[in-house]
């Protein structure tokens, strides 16, 4: 039976004392690709095992993993710099083209969620005037905030040919908090 020698990983052929490695080279990028990196990895765009140690080898240049040849044939692995998108940078950047394609789906999906600010802008307004009301601070403060939100959001969406669907649904909203607003005033004047 031969006797077989496992050179600790990182360490390479030199552990060996087969070969000697030469200066300024780099000792089993093998040993230290694959034991460091493990198994090869799934369908989520990262390098499996074998291509890291081929990268660390120098022979491919993988996404993860760039590598270029130094002084006297060692490898040299450089970092990958410049814009690389994330998952949550694609998500937020693609956000816009979903709710897009969101609302072209179903036609009736705009008319719930306009329904959905309107019943929105009535439970702000009761919020409002119950907590402002009962407490008797700040009343002509919540006045002039609802007076003011109320005009800058009919003068912007009435100045416009066609408001985009953001500005009717915050055109919803004030609706919704201008009738219980005059609601409230109906009850507390009767």
């Amino acid at each position: 039976m031969a006797a077989t020698t496992l050179a600790p990983v990182g360490l390479g052929v030199a552990a060996l004392g087969g070969a000697r490695a030469r200066p300024g080279r780099v000792a089993a990028p093998r040993a230290r690709g694959v034991a460091a990196l493990g198994a090869t990895r799934g369908d989520d765009g990262m390098m499996g095992a074998r291509a890291t140690a081929l990268a660390l080898r120098g022979r491919i240049a993988g996404p993860s993993l760039p590598a270029a040849r130094g002084r006297r044939g060692a490898v040299v692995a450089r970092a990958v710099t410049g814009p690389r998108e994330t998952r949550l940078g694609s998500i937020l950047t693609s956000l816009p083209q979903r709710v897009d394609l969101y609302f072209k789906v179903r036609r009736g999906r705009k008319l719930l969620w306009k329904a959905i600010f309107a019943f929105t802008g009535f439970y702000t307004a009761n919020v409002l005037s119950l907590t402002f009301g009962v407490l008797g601070i700040n009343d002509v403060v919540a006045g002039a905030f609802c007076v003011a939100f109320s005009e800058i959001v009919t003068r912007a969406y009435y100045k416009k040919l066609q408001p985009g669907k953001y500005w009717d649904f915050l055109n919803w909203f004030k609706l919704g908090l201008m009738y219980a607003l005059t609601a409230d005033a109906f009850k507390l004047g009767s």
